[in-house]
């Protein structure tokens, strides 16, 4: 067996993580990547983990990871050979990534900006990946990972009283790199219909992290039409804790697993005070002192087993160590042994795992300077191109049954409904979507399931139907409505679809091209298959959470993107299953855990683990070559990230200071004394900025060429104009809530797409009678389902 991508063939123009784990996962799924390395070679050779801590640009490990069964080729752009090099492996590829910056691929003497690309190959989609997108006031603005995190409001207060902090893990540009794989693939559906010219995909990672966060820009929309405030500091319960042994995670999704919760630890008369101790109140702290006497009476293991049983979301915060132990990953195997500088060592496999095309085991990365041969197969491109009649609409004709809860499949499901598909999202007026629960404190009215922001932020441009499973009839039709489908869609635990019948065993039978995409929180087998679990589970035990929070302090929940991620990931497996299907007419089960998809993107911790055996302790808002940090300024709560990446930084920041003594400071005149002395920099930082408004800091920095960025918070996210001038949102006017703009999707594609969604969010069960009647239920039989509450449009018991 071939992947689903054999015979596409990729050139990879790029470095660091971003590019190169969006063609990593083109990689997995049977693509034929070159990687062009322009010398001294991708820097990420030169940042490790590497085995015994020397370096060695053949021997790190997250290089490897990243870069595994690529073809390498070393090329000197500015030498005219190498170029033509170069323009002959693009002349025969169906797609080019890269990540160099904007306009940096149009330099007139590497003969690649589009009119010469256009002239090189037409058939190609070139997928650009850049901080804030090719156009735009920021198009050209600088930026580090931390002030690109803080433009985008992924820098939080993740402890209380402490200052906002990063992502840790370099989590953030592998969300990127995947985005950029969606984007690509969905390209590429557009090509067959634009033959006379390349089609562009035009990545932001600064629109990329916004797409991962749970719609805080509609929840503050919301809460301030409320009079309410739009900023809330409101913590998940109980969050992460500290057990006998260990650190773990203890995540309430509903009021009942609070009480259970309560409960569990012995608390009841606490059952009544959940939102006082969300948000901070007194009683919170006597709630925790009470608490932890009985956490600290027990293991990680202990209390996780206990929690489960009673149906809590419950799981161990991994790092790169203990991660390795924990049984449902060893026992599915997901973590696998590579070869790096002439030894072994572990990292994460394949983020998905599709039935019939299974991801293969990785090659090694290519050595530096070590150039493969390049390939001429010009007659072979296009096999595993699949076509779209119409540009705008490449996913017009495809049929997607959504079996889905809260967010992470609807996430897919959206997406493919945005760009042209028919998505049909199954429900119950007995029990409805989880995610219509989301943002309790929002509910109004009868209809109060219809308006929440997070649930119309997920299910935009679908056809709701609402079907009892729990009855014959209600199984009935929604396998009747299987067979008519190209893609099924569902995300729960495991048993829930096949206790209904509903699996891909089940499922095939009636329809033998099916593709089905489970994305279970913990995966399809293991011993922890039927464990309940959210987001937040997934954060702490795919290393997301350890790696994120203050060296001196615990580990912290990310708290947002690890459902879109495994949406995402999903995404892109489906478009390569698709690809196979028209290849071969032959369907498939893609099974996304989503503790895998999670692991996968906080790779690093595991890798250094198994090279060094020692586990790197979180670095808060640091970095590990030059000095930056999060600093108070004038106003209530403002906050602002700066970098000083080097000696050019420095002197213009001591000039923006009005400081020029500092230019020769001893403590500060050079990277390595500027890191010695980093303690002093942040007093000497929030000293300054505590005189200016966090504005005023970014934009007078900014000015000088110097990364800076106000933390942005959910209050200011409609507010930004480098979103309005890329068209980032869309407006919409929903029937009950009236008018909001909508966030898309964090890339162009030009020519293709000219809306990033096509339908307003459905009301519970609007479409029954367009869809059901569809597949030949009369109008009497949908009466008789109504009148036995098979079918509603009201929520039953609500």
């Amino acid at each position: 067996m071939t992947g689903a991508l054999a015979g596409l063939r990729v050139v990879e123009l790029g470095s660091e993580i971003t590019a190169p784990y969006c063609t990593k996962l083109l990689v997995d799924l049977g693509a034929e990547v070159h990687k062009i390395e322009v010398p001294p070679g991708d820097p990420l050779r030169r940042w490790g983990p590497f085995r015994g801590g020397k370096p060695n640009p053949d021997a790190g490990g997250l290089f490897e990871y990243l870069n595994a069964g690529k073809r390498g080729v070393i090329a000197d752009l500015a030498c005219p050979s190498d170029v033509t090099r170069v323009h002959k492996l693009i002349a025969h590829a169906d797609m080019l990534v890269e990540n160099l910056g904007p306009g940096v691929l149009d330099r007139p003497e590497w003969g690649l900006d589009q009119h010469s690309l256009a002239r090189l190959n037409p058939q190609l989609v070139v997928v650009r990946i850049s901080a804030f997108g090719q156009d735009g006031p920021l198009r050209d603005r600088q930026t580090t990972a931390l002030t690109l995190q803080a433009a985008s409001g992924w820098v939080n207060e993740r402890e209380p009283g402490r200052p906002p902090v990063q992502a840790g893990a370099r989590i953030p540009e592998y969300i990127t790199g995947a985005y950029a794989a969606m984007g690509g693939l969905t390209a590429l559906r557009v090509k067959a219909a634009v033959p006379d010219r390349p089609v562009e995909v035009d990545v932001s990672a600064f629109e990329s992290l916004l797409c991962a966060l749970p719609y805080p820009m509609l929840m503050a929309e919301r809460l301030k039409s409320k009079g309410l405030p739009t900023n809330s500091k409101a913590a998940p319960m109980l969050g992460i804790v500290r057990a006998a042994d260990g650190w773990i995670g203890i995540n309430c999704l509903t009021g009942q697993h609070w009480l259970d919760v309560c409960a569990m630890v012995g608390l009841p008369e606490f059952g009544e005070h959940q939102l006082a101790i969300m948000l901070g109140g007194p009683e919170r702290d006597e709630f925790f002192a009470k608490a932890q006497p009985w956490l600290d009476q027990l293991s990680v293991d202990d209390i996780v087993e206990l929690a489960q049983a009673m149906r809590i979301p419950a799981a161990p915060v991994t790092d790169g160590a203990s991660i390795l132990n924990c049984p449902q990953y060893a026992e599915r195997g997901f973590f696998i042994e590579s070869q790096a500088g002439g030894g072994s060592f572990i990292r994460p496999g394949a983020p998905f795992r599709p039935s019939k095309t299974p991801a293969l085991a990785p090659a090694s990365a290519p050595r530096l300077g070590a150039s493969s041969p390049t390939t001429d197969r010009a007659a072979n491109r296009g096999d595993a191109v699949p076509s779209a009649a119409d540009p705008a609409l490449p996913f017009a004709g495809l049929k997607i049954l959504d079996l889905s809860t809260f967010w992470a499949g609807a996430y897919l499901t959206c997406y493919f409904g945005a760009f042209g598909a028919d998505v049909v999202k199954v429900e119950s007026i007995q029990r409805p979507d989880g995610h219509r629960y989301s943002g309790a404190l929002l509910r109004e009215g009868d209809d109060w399931y219809e308006r929440g922001p997070l649930w119309q932020g997920t299910n935009l441009n679908k056809r709701d139907v609402t079907l009892d499973l729990n009855t014959v009839e209600g199984r009935e039709l929604a396998v009747r409505l299987a067979a008519e489908a190209d893609v099924v869609v569902e995300n729960f635990s495991p048993r829930v679809v096949e206790q209904f019948g509903l699996d891909y065993d089940s499922l095939v039978k009636v329809n033998p091209k099916i593709i089905m995409v489970r994305m279970p929180g913990f995966g399809l087998a293991g011993p922890w298959r039927n464990y309940v679990g959210w987001a937040l589970n997934i954060e702490q035990l795919s290393g997301m959470s350890a790696a994120t929070g203050y060296p001196d302090g615990p580990p912290c929940n990310l708290q947002g993107p690890a459902d879109p991620l495994a949406g995402v990931h999903a995404s892109v497996a489906l478009l390569a299953a698709l690809s196979h299907r028209e290849r071969t007419g032959e369907g498939q089960l893609i099974e996304v855990a989503q503790i895998e998809v999670g692991a996968a993107v906080t790779a690093e911790p595991v890798i250094e683990y198994s090279m060094t055996g020692a586990i790197r302790g979180r670095e808060g808002n640091r970095h590990r070559e030059f000095v930056q940090g999060v600093y108070p300024c004038r106003g209530e709560d403002e906050w602002v990230a700066l970098s000083v990446r080097d000696d050019s930084d420095w002197m213009a920041l001591a000039d923006a200071m009005e400081r020029p003594e500092l230019h020769h400071d001893p403590r500060f005149c050079s990277g390595e004394t500027r890191l010695a002395h980093h303690d002093e920099f942040d007093r000497l930082m929030s000293d300054w900025t505590r005189t200016r408004t966090a504005d005023d800091v970014a934009e007078v920095l900014s000015a000088r060429g110097i990364p800076a960025e106000r933390i942005l918070t959910p209050d200011r996210m409609y507010d930004v104009p480098q979103l309005d001038a890329r068209g980032f949102y869309e407006e919409m006017t929903h029937p009950l809530t009236g008018h909001h703009r909508y966030p898309g999707w964090p890339f162009r594609i030009t020519p293709g797409p000219s809306r990033q969604h096509r339908m307003v969010p459905p009301t519970l069960g609007q479409h029954n009678a367009e869809v059901l009647t569809g597949i030949g239920v009369t109008d009497a039989q949908l009466s008789e389902l109504a009148e036995r509450q098979v079918i509603g449009q009201r929520l039953l018991n609500g």
